[in-house]
């Protein structure tokens, strides 16, 4: 069994039907467990199983009829000319179920992003790229559709009918377009989340098993990037590139890599949302870690400039009390030293007058400073 063998292509598409199936169910009986609602990211992933699911029918089809997984040499003119378009048509609705499904895995991604990452109200840059990243998609989708049902122009039956070369133009130009942009896009969306799982105040352990769940999305790339290769390797090799390979198993190949890609992906994508079955720590309390980080960056800046302006205020009541009190304080003391200054006065004008022969009088004005100072003293104290 290989990958350019009926067998192969059947068996791949078969079981990974069969898993992505098993995985998208229990995605949403795992919503349910954790009591969260069905959002888009969801319902992008139930839409990708369906794609899936044609994609798979239509596969089977095509072989069934010999159309794929069998060499050129194999079949007889009569045969080939009596399988061409049933087996064409057969590959168009591939094309079109495939390029489907793989849309709908990337805005699943996307969406679960958001479901976890972005904090609603608050608009930071990974809001604002993935918003863009998701009409990106939607773009891209409806540009290849359209390509895939118009690779010849309004000449549909240019793909069966001996007049491919003709009117079929820009059918490897589009082939080759879609899978190096879905490649190009698998690494962009996985990017994305790096920057804040990077930024987490945690251990470097959990910021690794956090980026891998996010990881786990896109498993499917290594078959991207292996489909790519095939259209590569045959583009370098020109004309004569296919006098010694079988066009039919190179094609059969491509359709392998392609069903291998969007099976592994969208069981893949999956995963991150059925981690509460595996683990303990589930994509709620990631979300909620992120949540946090985002709220408290978002409203540091808010924030700032209202306690400085609090503390300035604060700051100059402080002085201004304390000011006031000093006042209130130096007071009484200053009463009670001009007080005092006015008794030794008086008792110096009285020492002068009378001179010191009237001892009485002296006496007496000597304990009424001293009991003007006590006042002083005990007014002080008071105060203090």
């Amino acid at each position: 069994m290989s990958s350019s063998s009926a067998t192969g292509l059947s068996a791949c598409s078969g079981a990974l039907m069969g898993l992505t199936i098993i995985a998208v169910g229990l995605r949403f009986v795992a919503r349910k467990q954790q009591r969260v609602p069905y959002l888009a990211d969801d319902w992008m992933a139930l839409a990708a199983l369906i794609c899936y699911i044609g994609a798979t029918i239509s596969t089977l089809a095509v072989v069934s009829i010999k159309g794929l997984g069998y060499s050129s040499q194999s079949l007889t003119p009569a045969e080939a000319a009596a399988i061409a378009k049933p087996s064409e048509q057969l590959q168009v609705a591939m094309d079109y179920t495939q390029t489907a499904s793989i849309a709908f895995i990337k805005l699943s991604a996307l969406f679960f992003y958001r479901r976890v990452l972005c904090v609603s109200g608050i608009s930071n840059w990974f809001d604002i790229a993935t918003k863009i990243s998701i009409a990106i998609i939607i773009l891209w989708l409806v540009v290849f559709e359209f390509l895939a049902g118009f690779q010849c122009g309004t000449h549909l039956d240019a793909l069966w009918d001996g007049t491919y070369l003709q009117y079929c133009t820009i059918s490897f130009p589009w082939l080759y377009g879609l899978t190096v942009s879905d490649v190009l896009l698998d690494v962009w969306i996985l990017a994305l989340p790096i920057p804040l799982v990077v930024r987490l105040h945690t251990t470097r352990a959990k910021r690794f098993s956090i980026l891998g769940i996010f990881l786990l999305a896109f498993v499917g790339l290594g078959a991207g990037i292996a489909r790519m290769a095939i259209l590569i390797e045959s583009e370098q090799g020109g004309p004569t590139y296919y006098q010694t390979h079988d066009p039919e198993l190179i094609t059969t190949t491509y359709e392998f890599y392609t069903m291998l890609e969007n099976g592994m992906s969208l069981v893949a994508v999956n995963l991150p949302s059925l981690w509460q079955i595996c683990t303990s720590v589930i994509p709620k309390k990631v979300a909620g870690s992120f949540r946090s980080m985002v709220s408290l960056l978002s409203m540091r800046n808010s924030h700032v400039a209202g306690r400085a302006t609090k503390m300035d205020s604060d700051d100059l009541t402080a002085r201004s009390s304390a000011s006031a009190a000093s006042s209130e304080r130096s007071a009484p003391v200053k009463d009670s030293l001009k007080l005092r200054n006015d008794v030794e006065a008086h008792t110096c004008k009285i020492d002068t007058l009378h001179g010191p022969k009237n001892t009485q009088d002296n006496q007496e004005m000597e304990n009424m400073s001293k009991n003007v100072v006590y006042v002083q003293d005990t007014f002080e104290l008071s105060h203090h």
